[in-house]
């Protein structure tokens, strides 16, 4: 290596590492020519060592740091980035061409004017797409250099050295991509972006969608989405567009990007589903938060526009919901314009693609989007996100979904709770229709009691007596007990006079049902009576005596047709018997006699009784 005058050759690391920091070294008498020379040769130097000593990412950035914190650009930064675009346009040898290229990308990461000069940049874009252009080698084109992975297997393919042309093209989408982020391009310069460009730019997407680091993969997706945001900054109406005129309901016509995409719908699937997933790996970074942006102005546009309103598959809309959900709750105040940005595209998300028919998770996103604009009285609330938030909530989903919920509340109000289902008593006109002859199966039946008119269900039996037909399934028990009671007592009068010996058999003369009761929904409600009689002033004739489920069903109305009162003793009730006293537990026996009778057992025989011993004789 030739500098200042001295040949090197450098046969290890720690040589060109020392051989770099001495080229840096600038005196404080240097003259200009002599800054020239020293940038040269330090382009010459890392040119020629780079395949050896800077093989990776971290190598290479650590190089051009060196170089950018060194007096030449700290005192000289104009003077060296002129003669850096010089080289860039001039060279023809890609090793160089690689040295140069990183200089000003690590430069322009650190100085976004030095982007911004559009009169610099202008010359090199046309380069740097030729090297974009170049035809993909699967073979060897599987690691992208742009990555972030250290060590010397970034630098080797299959037991390849990466070529130069690879390592060129990823490096030239990058600083393209910068470029874009920062400048403002207009329709004419925009031209340069032709469709076959964009038609490459798609195809670098599907061929390397399997390849092991996705890191060109995603870099060229970038670049897609911020070449996107050209040409929508450049078609909006209070742009200049050189006299003609731009339709803003038909962006496709001057937005190249969508133009092309839209005639290749079926074979760019990876496009749609990759920006899903770099959207849905987000992390919070500057750089991520730039990329959320322009993925999110692509979404808008796709869903907005018509022909490819439909483009991504109703699971991957499904995930994007997810995604939304939880980056509109998980971002900070900081960055309140990104959560605008989603509200922005939320609204045709649910509006304008497959979700518009197929409901998914509609309750939470309205929980989600009301919990934004809540709490008004303790917070402030931006006017942007009201407003946004109003926007997605006047949606046809979202009162489609408060119209369903409106009618489930009424339905669940208007239908009653299987406690108030209850059978109404027959009217009097309704004893037409009852058979009082009893069946030959059922005059063996007899009345059960029960504890309480509570317990009685509203049961449609085959075959149910007189006294069940009028029996009502309330919370009154005694205010149901007239109308069972009239019935049963009727019947009861009307049977002959039982003798002592059958005087458990009376029910069997109740008449029942032939048929099964039917209740008569157009019959009008049988008022209940508003005073009954005492059931204590009341008796039957000592002749006769009902069982208790009769005696409690007798119709206290009906005074006409019993008996005249006779009065009755009860006999008292028997007192419950006294609970038996607790028997004390016997205290153990000590352990020293416990043992003293276990050895006088064993030791004398058993005295037998006279009798006993007879026996065993």
């Amino acid at each position: 290596m030739e500098g200042f005058g001295a040949t090197y050759i450098i046969e290890n690391a720690q040589q060109f590492w020392s051989e770099i920091e001495e080229i840096l070294h600038v005196p404080t008498d240097c003259t200009l020519s002599r800054l020239d020379a020293a940038l040269k040769s330090f382009i010459t130097l890392c040119s020629s060592y780079h395949e050896q000593f800077l093989q990776s990412p971290m190598q290479l950035e650590h190089s051009c740091d060196q170089l950018l914190f060194s007096d030449l650009f700290q005192y000289h930064s104009e003077r060296m980035c002129d003669l850096l675009v010089q080289d860039a346009r001039e060279t023809t040898n890609p090793h160089t061409q690689l040295i140069v290229y990183n200089i000003l990308l690590a430069y322009g990461r650190r100085n976004a004017n030095f982007l911004r000069s559009h009169k610099r940049w202008q010359p090199i874009l046309l380069l740097l797409m030729d090297h974009i252009l170049l035809e993909l080698d699967p073979d060897v084109d599987d690691v992208f250099i742009g990555g972030s992975g250290i060590g010397p297997s970034q630098g080797m393919v299959r037991g390849l050295a990466i070529p130069i042309e690879s390592k060129l093209r990823g490096l030239s989408l990058k600083m393209v991509y910068e470029v874009l982020r920062v400048q403002k391009l207009s329709l004419h310069d925009l031209q340069i972006f032709d469709d076959r460009f964009l038609d490459h730019l798609f195809d670098l997407v599907e061929q390397t969608r399997n390849h092991a680091d996705e890191a060109f993969n995603y870099a060229v997706i970038n670049f897609i989405v911020a070449l996107n945001e050209q040409f929508m900054l450049a078609t909006l109406p209070d742009t200049p567009t050189n006299g003609r005129t731009v339709d803003p309901r038909k962006p496709e016509a001057d937005n190249r990007i969508l133009r092309v995409l839209m005639s290749r719908l079926g074979s760019s699937t990876t496009f749609g589903e990759n920006m899903i997933f770099m959207l849905n790996r987000a992390d919070g970074t500057p750089e991520s938060k730039v990329m959320q942006l322009l993925i999110l102005k692509m979404l808008y546009l796709l869903f907005t526009t018509k022909g490819t309103s439909e483009y991504f598959y109703t699971n991957d809309l499904c995930v994007l919901v997810d995604v939304f959900l939880r980056e509109i709750v998980d971002l900070d105040e900081e960055s309140e314009s990104l959560r605008h940005t989603y509200l922005r595209v939320l609204h045709p998300l649910l509006t304008k693609t497959q979700l518009r028919t197929m409901p998914y998770k509609r309750p939470q996103i309205v929980h989600v989007l009301e919990l934004l604009i809540s709490d008004s009285n303790f917070r402030d609330i931006n006017s942007t996100t009201k407003r946004l938030v109003q926007r997605c909530l006047g949606g046809e989903w979202c009162a489609q979904l408060r119209r369903d919920s409106v009618h489930e509340a009424d339905t669940r109000n208007a239908s009653p709770a299987p406690d108030s289902i209850s059978v109404t008593s027959a009217p009097s006109g309704s004893h037409a229709f009852l058979s009082m002859a009893p069946g030959p199966a059922e005059t063996k039946k007899t009345l059960k009691s029960s504890r309480s008119v509570e317990n009685l269900k509203p049961k449609v039996h085959k075959s149910r007596t007189v006294a069940e037909s009028h029996r009502q399934d309330s919370g009154g028990s005694v205010a149901s007990m007239p109308h069972v009671a009239s019935a049963t007592m009727s019947a009861t009068l009307a049977a002959p006079v039982a003798s002592r010996r059958d005087r458990h058999a009376v029910n069997a003369s109740v008449p029942v049902l032939s048929h099964a009761h039917i209740l008569d929904e157009s019959s009008p409600y049988t008022q209940e009576p508003s005073e009954m009689p005492q059931i204590g002033s009341l008796s039957l004739s000592p002749d006769i005596r009902l069982s208790p489920a009769a005696a409690s069903a007798i119709d206290l109305t009906d005074v006409s047709r019993l008996a005249p009162p006779r009065a009755r003793t009860a006999s008292p009730r028997r007192a419950a018997p006294a609970p038996p006293v607790q028997r004390r537990k016997p205290p153990a026996v000590p352990s020293s006699a416990a043992s003293r009778t276990r050895t006088l057992l064993s030791s004398s025989p058993p005295r037998l009784s006279p009798l006993s011993a007879g026996f065993r004789k």
